[in-house]
């Protein structure tokens, strides 16, 4: 499906440097040069947790030129370009914005220095992000080059925890797998790269609803369908699941995972294999980064002398993260792990500790793999924390916490995160994934978007 990544395997070695937070104020003269060189747009953004979504041109060319909306200092003359006036509400560093945007406050910012931090708005119903041709808020001198969003932009969808088995797996006997893809096969058509974190292994035959069916999980092979499905060419194998059946069926899956041009991260046929970084090369050169861990492994699931998952280990977390920066050259690093999980909305304190200690390292946006219900998102230093994002294809519906999810559209430009877009899901009784409506999205907002996490620096 997809042609435009170059993996890159390489085994672990220690390194010492450090990962600098995005420094935007360094980067008005490449903003201003890339300006002269092609129409890139500029965003309306605001809080990621704002119910605004949408502004009209008219309106937001009319409230600019008010000084009713801020401008990112690196946007100024090509704002002044397009609204042809001066606005003197200056926003120096990204830092600032944050107790504005809590208060729905809107900037006006260039491409490259926006954040996941701040949600993008579309103007006149037009979303950048899924209509770039048709955005409106571009430069009007017609004499640059168009901006080609299809080369520049990376599409990047993360999601939560799957596992075809038991009643899910009993179901897809019965009917096929193509119930669990239909309701959001859509969202999943225009990516680039598309992640799954699977947490369970290739067993034939496997009984879904035997007596040991639910805490030892396996899959059919007909049952990685789904995988295929929606695209993914990531998967992550940081699960407590993948070693239930034993070594081979593990290095079974490792095998259908290869036949299938599916790279892995998070887990390993050895202890350096699982602690080995992907790295992959974007179609604009930029390179993105993903390691993986488990944080107590409770089933003995992980790679400590032989095949598993990747423990974590502060110091080991450390140098990894270092040399995929300094030696490995990743733009951009994603952290998986499988916290111990916990039905609460709130992070255990274990998983706050071990997401900052991540971003002190040098992450740029850690997650939490094992949440089977979602968490909240946090913010810290502009950068992104998912701490859960809930089932994606996994059977539970017994209590509303393990319905709720969502998966995440991630934009790449120039090797930076400018946004994360979540879409919330709700897990049907019949145990169909389905887009969730407005009220069940706004129960999930209200548990997941806590404004002292959202509005922090």
């Amino acid at each position: 499906m997809k042609t435009i990544i170059t993996p890159i395997l390489i085994a672990l070695s220690i390194l010492v440097s450090c990962n600098s937070n995005n420094d935007t104020q360094n980067s008005e003269t490449q903003t201003q040069t890339d300006n002269k060189q092609s129409n890139i747009p500029l965003l309306v953004v605001t809080g990621f947790g704002s119910k605004k979504e949408n502004i009209s041109l008219a309106t937001l060319k009319k409230d600019y030129c008010a000084g009713k909306i801020y401008l990112f200092a690196t946007a100024k003359e090509k704002a002044k370009q397009y609204f042809g006036c001066e606005n003197n509400k200056i926003i120096q560093s990204l830092e600032d914005f944050v107790p504005l945007a809590k208060n729905d406050e809107l900037l006006i910012i260039d491409l490259e220095n926006s954040i996941p931090q701040f949600k993008a708005l579309a103007i006149d119903g037009i979303q950048f992000f899924s209509n770039a041709k048709q955005y409106p808020l571009t430069n009007p001198d017609k004499n640059l080059t168009s901006f080609d969003f299809s080369k520049n932009v990376t599409h990047f969808i993360l999601t939560g925890v799957t596992a075809i088995t038991r009643h899910m797996g009993a179901l897809a006997d019965q009917q096929g797998t193509d119930f669990l893809v239909k309701n959001l096969l859509p969202h999943f058509r225009n990516a680039d790269l598309v992640h799954i974190s699977n947490e369970v292994s290739i067993s034939d035959p496997c009984d879904y609803q035997g007596v040991n069916a639910a805490y030892s999980f396996c899959t059919k092979e007909a049952h990685f369908a789904p995988i295929l499905a929606l695209g993914a060419d990531i998967i992550e194998l940081t699960g407590n699941h993948n070693l239930d059946y034993g070594a081979e069926a593990y290095k079974k899956t490792m095998q259908w995972y290869e036949k299938h041009q599916l790279q892995t991260f998070g887990g390993g046929l050895s202890p350096e294999l699982a602690n080995t970084p992907l790295i992959i090369t974007l179609k604009d050169g930029k390179k993105i980064g993903f390691i993986g861990f488990n944080e107590l492994c409770p089933s003995g699931e992980c790679a400590d002398k032989t095949i598993g998952a990747n423990r974590y280990e502060p110091e080991k977390a450390k140098k990894v993260i270092e040399k995929m920066r300094k030696e490995l050259k990743a733009d951009l690093i994603f952290v998986g792990v499988q916290f111990s999980e916990v039905d609460a909305y709130a992070p255990t304190p274990s998983q706050t500790k071990i997401s900052y200690e991540l971003l002190d390292f040098g992450a740029d946006v850690v997650y939490g793999s094992q949440a089977h219900q979602i968490q909240q998102i946090e913010f810290r230093k502009g950068k992104a924390i998912f701490h859960g994002l809930g089932n994606f294809l996994f059977d539970q519906v017994h209590r509303i916490g393990v319905r709720q999810a969502y998966f995440l559209h991630h934009y790449i430009y120039k090797g930076k995160l400018i946004q994360s877009i979540p879409v919330f899901t709700f897990m049907a009784e019949n145990r169909e994934p389905t887009l969730a409506n407005p009220a069940e999205i706004a129960d999930m907002k209200k548990v997941a978007y806590i404004d002292a996490l959202l509005y922090k620096w």
